[in-house]
């Protein structure tokens, strides 16, 4: 089978390797289609302390089952696979935050992960609920989006928000979308992403609608404040890795909001200034958010079962295999919105 091995920093081959091996009480998983995301650029740039040698990368990824040793999972199934395979049984995980799980092993890191012809899925993933049916009136490829949904259902929860509730995304790349489409399923009656880049915004527009998106060009504070009587946001996300963004963030919440932080810093300016004074006298809460649960996983595939997202407009960037060094520096360079590797 084809795969893309990484062996360190900036240096990606696409190797033919032997066909993996039906693991005991496990499944191989045919992949259809695979997501590149932020974490698969970094380590791509800088590598990542979880990998010590040739890894097969790819942890949003879906495909068809082709062998099976488990009742529970049927040849010929289309399936998303949850990134990682918690253990259940540390503290972690008994208080529900599976995604935090120290003995967690993951896709891509731990062990080989999406980017190939196939995959070998262990038994873990079965015990643990991480490999899901995907309605079969969807295509398969778009249940790469579950895995980058699932992350974004754990951070609102995180942020509680809720019906009603006023909602301000700082960045409109693959996850800022994901967030503001949420966010508006839950019900919050008003949800608006922003982003500097303009062409960001008008390809965000054409999934989200005019109303849910807005260029941060100058006053657009007090824009995108307008619906609010000039209030601040009850939950601002800050979906992008910038440190300003949590700046931004403190400045837009209304008393009493909630700020998530979504997206990680790099580790050279992973340090940021904040007035305690602003948290205290203002009652800010500011929570983090980090991967995703398999409950979460589930709810994600569900979510991309019901009409309202259109995941041919959310990824129109798709590359074949082979093609995987133009896609890592399409994603780069910003283009589109979420970018595949769509496999034969």
């Amino acid at each position: 089978m084809r795969a893309v091995v990484f062996h360190g920093p900036g240096d990606l081959r696409v190797t033919t390797l032997a066909d993996p091996v039906l693991p005991p009480g496990g499944v191989i998983v045919r992949v259809a289609a695979v997501g590149i995301c932020g974490s698969d650029l970094r380590t791509w740039r800088y590598g990542s302390p979880r990998i010590s040698g040739p890894q097969i990368l790819g942890h949003e990824f879906a495909g068809t089952v082709v062998a099976s040793d488990t009742d529970e999972v049927t040849v010929g199934t289309h399936v998303a696979v949850c990134p990682g395979a918690p253990c259940l049984a540390c503290r972690a995980c008994r208080a529900g935050h599976a995604n935090l799980c120290t003995q967690r092993r993951v896709l891509g890191y731990d062990i080989p992960g999406g980017m190939a012809d196939a995959v070998a899925i262990p038994s873990d993933w079965i015990r643990t609920g991480g490999v899901v049916t995907l309605d079969p009136r969807i295509p398969v490829a778009h249940g790469a989006v579950v895995e980058p949904l699932h992350t974004v259902l754990n951070g609102q929860d995180q942020a509680r928000i809720g019906p009603g509730e006023s909602v301000l995304v700082l960045g409109l790349g693959p996850i800022g979308v994901l967030h503001v489409a949420s966010a508006v399923s839950r019900g919050a009656s008003v949800v608006v992403g922003v982003d500097p880049d303009v062409d960001r915004v008008a390809r965000a527009a054409t999934l989200l609608g005019e109303d849910h998106v807005a260029p941060m060009v100058a006053g657009w504070e007090e824009r995108v404040r307008a619906p609010l009587r000039g209030g601040g946001f009850d939950v601002v996300v800050a979906a992008v890795g910038r440190p300003e963004a949590i700046a931004t963030a403190i400045e837009m919440t209304e008393p009493g909001g909630r700020i998530l932080a979504f997206a990680g810093l790099p580790a050279n300016a992973a340090s940021i200034p904040i007035d305690m004074n602003v948290l205290h006298y203002r009652q800010l809460s500011l929570v983090g958010a980090f991967g995703g649960t398999p409950g979460h996983f589930r709810r994600a595939a569900e979510w991309l079962s019901r009409p309202g997202f259109d995941v041919e407009r959310y990824t129109p960037d798709r590359f074949a295999l082979d093609d995987v060094s133009a896609a890592f520096e399409s994603v780069a360079a910003g283009h589109g919105l979420k970018t595949l590797l769509v496999i034969d």
